[in-house]
């Protein structure tokens, strides 16, 4: 997906009703899942998983 700057004058055009949320710093985190799931991950993360190459014909 290619990435492009927007000016923030311009957010409303490009993102529509988002334009408010986008420049929020939103950090997340599955902590609250894995305990109220009792949630363990059996999985590399996603990083890990993509240096494994085989998404990459």
């Amino acid at each position: 997906m290619p990435v492009a700057a927007v000016p923030s004058d311009q957010a409303q055009d490009r993102f529509g009703f988002l334009a408010a949320i986008v420049p929020l710093d939103n950090p997340t985190s599955g902590e609250r899942t894995r305990r109220l799931l009792d949630w363990r991950p059996a999985h590399p993360g996603l990083l890990a998983d993509l240096d494994l190459g085989h998404y990459f014909g």
